[in-house]
Formats: structure tokens, C-alpha cells, sequence
């Protein structure tokens, strides 16, 4: 078989290379995965036997692409291969040797549920306050194993790594006597096999050629691994881009990648750079952005789509407006384009940025689907607290008592539920009832702490009613519920991964209720607003069938690719996100997920910011995105806001790549709506002398030092206080002075 006669040089080399070790920087959409499964066909035409090649990635369904791309290019020579995750390799290599490393080789594998099973009996154990939740411990004992430290020996930051220190011991003991292993186990006791005096030389030859898929995303157990399968023949080929290396909050070591050559000085670099997805205005936002990282292999993507749609800006006045022009604009697009609904992404550095879009994108009746996470008002921790409002309203919601009665826990426990339910069903009460009798001593049979949990409970139910009948707005009471219960306390002493995300998604919750306050106004009522949630979160447009617009977080959707891209929220605090103590290595990773957003969009990528937003009941200020800053401006078009200029002489109009009116798609705009100025004729030195002051949307006001050209093409060299100088084209910018 000859190599596919399509790949470009650089392609071709890599998919050529014979023995030794290769790096393959592969940029965003410059066709990696066609790479390695040709390289790994060309392999096997060589003379490589299939059972000595390992292909590794990192997700099933990667594993299960490249296995069906080679066995199109392959057919019965494809078999025996090994191509798989990391995890289900290394359950493959532990069926074989588990004796050596203490089991048999029927071991089970725990998966989540167990593993929270498992940590909270050995929490009881330890009589741990139930402040601490097995998901804490897990989640630092996954990041102590991921960094191959071990979690009994944590040096002391706060209670949980105390709590840790004691429990894990415990927790690999008993995993050991049952025979099972939990999801680092896996990887950890391969890496055990590979210093096994008899094991350890056989994997060390196993395979004649280990190639890696997102070899950036790899941690350091995983790299450990990977040189010594290919520590005998020295033939690992790994593919990554360091440039998306967006997943350090779990582990992901993108030094594994920036150090492969002084790993291994001997190995080849081939740079993919050629992009075949995106248009050269998008590539060249993207690589602007990603330009200012410090720490990364020099390249930049090019591709030949040239010209395109330039990017566009938006500033809003608040989330709701950015979410109403993301709907318009997916109408104005669907009339003027005809895109299907399909061709539409939405991104956010959060999902809690995801409430005020599905709200919008509801009302003008736009289906779309959630990625990566679930429908705002279906997450857990919104129906945890709307649950308590419902219980507030009406104290015969048993459903509603049976929730939240031990969230977060409390320590009532299934058997007090269990009590509480039979006394009700004899007494013919509510349940909120019944506990209010079994803490005023009706015989159901409660110890005296169970009688005190639950009096804790009963009481902040009644005292949160009591705030009810004082009428404030429900903002204050969503607040409230959130504070008196200690929910957003407990999300984060938890610190798990997902912590910070349930806790904007409070947030996010409270801002939906202050803008439920402020449109209803002295009319707002609790009821109005439960009912409003109820009609949302039940929208008949989730199942997801035919076409729709899909909304994620940016780290959902790298891999994906779509024809327009909505990037939203750019505004700093937002995205980037960073927190007091964030350092250098947090920034280059938010700048590396602004690289990987841009370069989801393949014909248009269109980003927002809002001047305002709110958080809590708290209405931030924030700046435009220093993102925004970096992004070359002859590749930007900003929205005006001044009126619109006098009709263009048809034959001086441009070529046909205007922005489309993303206003209603329906009806032409009126005369004093806002316009896109990339038809502007006619401004020369008249209107642009050396001297004049402009504004631009991003870069604020700066002093014209000189120009060049004419019409709306007219290249300006502007100074901008605190931004320095920028080569701006005239349309951009409109006279100050």
C-alpha cells in the first residue's frame, strides 16, 4: 500500500519516518488522525507485525475512529493490534500479569459510584465530619496519583489533606481485599509491572512501535508509561499540539510535549501547519492570540482558504443582551446563508454562562442541544435549591421534602426518611409535617441526634418561610437558601473539580431570579417564578433529533469543528478566568483555550463581551477580554454605533464579504439601528489627518501618526495609550476630534 497520494510534504514525512523517535506538532485541523493511521499502514506493509504496534488516545470514541480507519486501509491485517485508551490498555496488560502486582485476573474495576461507596463507609469509619464528602477526598487523591505522588504521604494545606493522609491508606487496603482496582489503579500498577524484575523487561520490548494520540493531554504516569514501552527499540511516535493543551486542571502535563526533544535529543520534529478547516482570517485571529504564550513550539497555521469573513466583535450591555443578539444572529445567518441550525456552535468558558442562552435561544423557538453538560435548570445543584422553593410554597411537596431534606448532608439518613414517611402516612400529614411532629417528641422512634439533625432541618425550612411572608424579592430568598443551608460552603470546602462550576452555576440561578425581579417588578412572586423555571426546564426541544444549534464549554468542544462559531462572555474574570494566586502557567493555558475556540469555526467566528454582568445578586463591571486586545485589526470588524452613512455608490462597493444584519432576518433594519460599517467609502486625509483623534471599539480612543491609501481600505498607523501602536483600516475606527 503507498501512502495516500494527498498528504502534504509534511504529512508525507511524518507518515515515512522509519526508526526512532518523532514528534509530530500537529495545529488544529491540519489532519493528525490521517496521519497516524497511515503511518501505522505503512508500519504494517514494512514488515511490523499488527500485535507489536500500540496505538494509544485518550477517549473510546477516538480508539474506535482510528480502529475503523484502519481497518478500511488494513482489512485482516488490522487485527490483533493493539489501539485503544490508556485505561483500557493497561486493564488489557493487568488481565495478563495481575498476579505480579497482588491479584487475580478476574479483579473488578470500581467506577465512580463504588469508589464513593467504598470512601464514605471508611469516612464513618474514621468518624470524619460530614462536612468532608467522599467527592473531596476523591478528587485530591485522583490529583495526588495523576502528579504519581502518594496520597497517604500529603503534606498538610487544610482538613481534607488531613483527612486524605488517613483515609487512603485504608482505602487502597480495602480495594486490595476485594480484588479491585479503581481507574488510577490501572495505570499505577502498570506502572508497578514496569519495575517487576521478570515483567518489566518484557513490556520494555512488547512493541516494536508506540505512537500516542494528544500527546499533550498526557500526565506524568501516563508519560512514564509510554517510555518504557518503547524503551527497548526507542520507536514512540507521539502527535500533539501544545497550543491546545487545555486540560492541566486534570493532570494534563504539557511539558510532557515542550521537552520531548530533550527527552529524547534524537528524535525528529515534524511541524504540521497547514489547516483545512478554517479561513485565513480566523487563523490569523488564532495565532495572534496564541502568539503571546511564552512557553511553546514556535509555528503558525496557515491554510489556502484565503480572505474570509472578518471577525466579529460585539459589545453588549449585559448577558442578556449578548444572548439575544447570539439568537438573532443565528436567524439573521439561517435567512441570509441558509445555514441550518446545525451549522451553529456556541461557546462559553463556563456552564453557568449557559442559562441566560438557552433562555434566549428558547424564545425565538431555536432548537438546540447542550454538549458536556446538562440543560442549565436540569443541573443538579439548580434543582437542589429550586426544590427548596418549592418546599417553601408549598409544605405538601413530599418530593420536593424527600430531596432536599439531607442536601447537603446532614446526617439524616434513609432510615429517619424511612420513619418520618410511616408516621405521615398514619397521622394522614405532609412530610414537612410529620418531621416537625418527630422533633416536637411524637413517638417515631428517632434517637436523640437524628431528633437534633432533623430539628436543624425543620428549623430552616420555617425560618426561610418566615423571610416569605416578609415579601422580599426572590433574589434575596434564592440567596438565602443558598447561605442558611450552607450549599455554597459546602461546594467549596468540597473542592472538587466540578466545584467551582456548581458554584457559578448558583450564581447564575440568583441572577436569573434578579431578572425575574426586575421585569416583573412589584408584581414578582415566588410562585410566577418557580412556574417560569418549571416551563423552561420542560421545553419540548431536548431530545436532541434533527438539526440544532449546539452550546459548550470550550474544553467540550475541542476536536469539534463547526462552520460558525459564537464565542461568548470575553471579558476579563470571565475569559480569562482566572482567581487571586492564578500565575503565568494559568494565563498561557486560558490563552491556549482562546486559541482552541477560534479554531473550532471554519467560515465565521463571532465573539462577544458584555459591559455588565451579573453574578449573584451583584452586577460586575468588567473589561473587554485582553483576548480581544490581541487580535489583529485588518481581520476584525467591530459594530458601530453611529448613525449610518449616506448609501455606497454601487460601483465602488466591495466584493460581497460584508457581515450579514444579524437583527430580526424578518424585516429590514430602521434607520437608526445599529449597521456594520465594512462598506464605508470616501474617508481620505480630509476625514483622517495626522493629528486626529479616533476611537476604536477595542483599542479606545488614539492619535492618527499617519495613513496610506484611500476609501474604507486606508491604512492607519494609530498610537493608543496603554496599547502602543496599531496599522488599523479606516472602517474600523470612527473621528473623535
Amino acid at each position: 500500500m503507498t501512502p495516500d497520494p494527498n498528504l502534504n510534504p509534511p504529512q508525507r514525512e511524518a507518515v515515512l519516518h522509519g526508526a526512532g523517535p518523532l514528534m509530530v506538532l500537529a495545529g488544529a485541523g491540519s489532519g493528525k488522525t490521517r496521519v497516524l493511521t497511515q503511518r501505522i499502514a505503512t508500519l504494517v506493509d514494512r514488515g511490523v507485525p499488527s500485535y507489536r504496534i500500540l496505538a494509544v488516545t485518550f477517549t473510546n470514541k477516538a480508539a474506535g475512529e482510528m480502529r475503523e480507519r484502519l481497518h478500511k486501509l488494513l482489512g485482516e491485517r488490522a487485527q490483533g493490534m493493539w489501539v485503544g485508551t490508556f485505561h483500557a490498555t493497561c486493564a488489557r496488560l493487568l488481565r495478563v500479569h495481575a498476579a505480579a502486582v497482588g491479584l487475580t485476573r478476574d479483579f473488578a474495576i470500581f467506577d465512580d459510584d463504588d469508589q464513593k461507596k467504598l470512601v464514605a463507609a471508611i469516612l464513618k469509619e474514621l468518624d470524619v465530619s460530614e462536612r468532608i464528602t467522599p467527592r473531596a477526598v476523591l478528587s485530591r487523591i485522583d490529583r495526588a496519583r495523576n502528579a504519581g505522588d502518594d496520597p497517604g504521604a500529603l503534606r498538610s494545606r487544610d482538613y481534607i489533606d488531613d483527612v486524605v493522609r488517613r483515609a487512603f491508606p485504608l482505602y487502597a487496603a480495602r480495594l486490595l481485599k476485594e480484588n479491585a482496582v479503581d481507574f488510577n489503579d490501572l495505570l499505577l500498577k502498570v506502572v508497578d509491572l514496569c519495575h517487576h524484575a521478570e515483567v518489566g523487561p518484557e513490556l520494555a520490548g512488547r512493541f516494536r512501535h508506540v505512537l500516542v494520540d494528544e500527546f499533550q493531554d498526557t500526565n506524568l504516569v501516563q508519560y512514564r508509561l509510554v517510555k518504557h514501552f518503547s524503551k527497548e527499540h526507542g520507536n514512540l511516535c507521539v502527535v500533539g499540539d501544545d497550543d491546545q493543551s487545555i486540560y492541566g486542571w486534570r493532570g494534563a502535563e504539557p511539558r510532557n510535549l515542550l521537552d520531548f526533544d530533550r527527552d529524547f535529543p534524537t528524535a525528529r520534529v515534524v511541524k504540521l501547519e497547514q489547516n483545512y478547516r478554517s479561513t485565513r482570517v480566523i487563523l490569523d485571529a488564532a495565532n495572534a492570540v496564541i502568539a503571546k504564550n511564552v512557553d511553546r513550539h514556535a509555528k503558525a497555521l496557515w491554510t489556502d482558504r484565503r480572505g474570509g469573513e472578518p471577525v466579529l466583535v460585539e459589545e453588549c450591555m449585559d448577558e442578556r443582551a449578548e444572548a439575544d443578539f447570539v439568537a438573532q444572529g443565528i436567524l439573521g445567518l439561517r435567512s441570509q446563508e441558509h445555514r441550518g441550525d446545525g451549522d451553529f456552535a456556541v461557546l462559553y468558558r463556563t456552564h453557568a454562562q449557559s442559562r441566560a442562552l438557552e433562555e434566549a435561544l428558547r424564545a425565538r423557538r431555536i432548537r438546540y442541544r447542550v454538549v458536556g453538560g446538562i440543560s442549565f435548570f436540569q443541573r443538579r445543584e439548580i434543582k437542589d435549591i429550586t426544590e427548596y422553593l418549592r418546599l417553601i410554597v408549598n409544605p405538601q411537596a413530599d418530593t420536593a421534602f424527600e430531596r432536599v431534606v439531607n442536601v447537603p448532608t446532614r446526617g439524616i439518613g434513609d432510615t429517619t426518611v424511612d420513619k418520618i414517611r410511616a408516621y405521615a402516612r398514619g397521622a394522614g400529614v405532609p412530610l414537612l409535617e410529620a418531621a416537625r411532629g418527630a422533633v416536637a417528641g411524637a413517638p417515631i422512634g428517632l434517637g436523640a441526634a437524628a431528633q437534633r439533625k432533623l430539628q436543624t432541618f425543620v428549623e430552616l425550612i420555617d425560618g426561610l418561610r418566615a423571610l416569605v411572608a416578609a415579601g422580599p424579592a426572590v433574589a434575596t430568598l434564592v440567596s438565602e437558601i443558598i447561605d442558611r443551608s450552607e450549599y455554597r460552603a459546602r461546594l467549596e470546602i468540597e473542592d472538587a473539580v466540578d466545584g467551582p462550576d456548581r458554584v457559578r452555576n448558583l450564581g447564575e440561578l440568583v441572577a436569573a431570579a434578579a431578572a425575574f425581579d426586575a421585569e416583573a417588578g412589584e408584581h414578582a412572586s415566588l410562585t410566577e417564578f418557580l412556574e417560569r423555571v418549571s416551563l423552561t426546564a420542560s421545553a419540548d426541544d431536548k431530545d436532541g433529533r434533527g438539526e440544532c444549534v449546539t452550546l459548550m464549554t470550550i474544553h467540550a468542544a475541542k476536536g469539534l469543528e463547526f462552520p460558525v462559531v459564537f464565542l461568548t462572555g470575553l471579558e476579563e474574570g470571565v475569559f480569562p478566568a482566572l482567581r487571586e494566586g492564578d500565575g503565568d502557567d494559568d494565563m498561557e493555558e486560558e490563552r491556549r483555550l482562546a486559541y482552541v475556540a477560534l479554531t473550532r469555526a471554519k467560515d465565521r467566528a463571532i465573539l462577544t463581551y458584555a459591559r455588565t454582568r451579573r453574578s449573584y445578586d451583584q452586577i460586575r463591571r468588567n473589561a473587554p477580554s485582553r483576548f480581544l486586545v490581541d487580535l489583529p485589526p485588518d481581520a476584525v470588524a467591530v459594530r458601530a454605533r453611529r448613525p449610518a452613512p449616506a448609501p455606497v455608490r454601487p460601483a465602488m462597493a466591495p466584493r460581497p464579504a460584508r457581515v450579514p444584519d444579524y437583527d430580526d432576518a424578518e424585516r429590514a433594519p430602521a434607520a437608526d439601528e445599529p449597521v456594520y460599517y465594512l462598506d464605508d467609502e470616501g474617508e481620505d486625509d480630509a476625514v483622517f489627518p495626522r493629528g486626529a483623534l479616533v476611537r476604536h471599539r477595542i483599542f479606545g480612543v488614539g492619535e492618527i501618526e499617519q495613513g496610506s491609501g484611500r476609501g474604507p481600505d486606508r491604512k492607519l498607523t494609530i498610537r493608543f495609550p496603554g496599547h502602543g501602536v496599531k496599522t488599523i483600516v479606516a472602517r474600523f475606527v470612527e473621528r473623535v476630534a
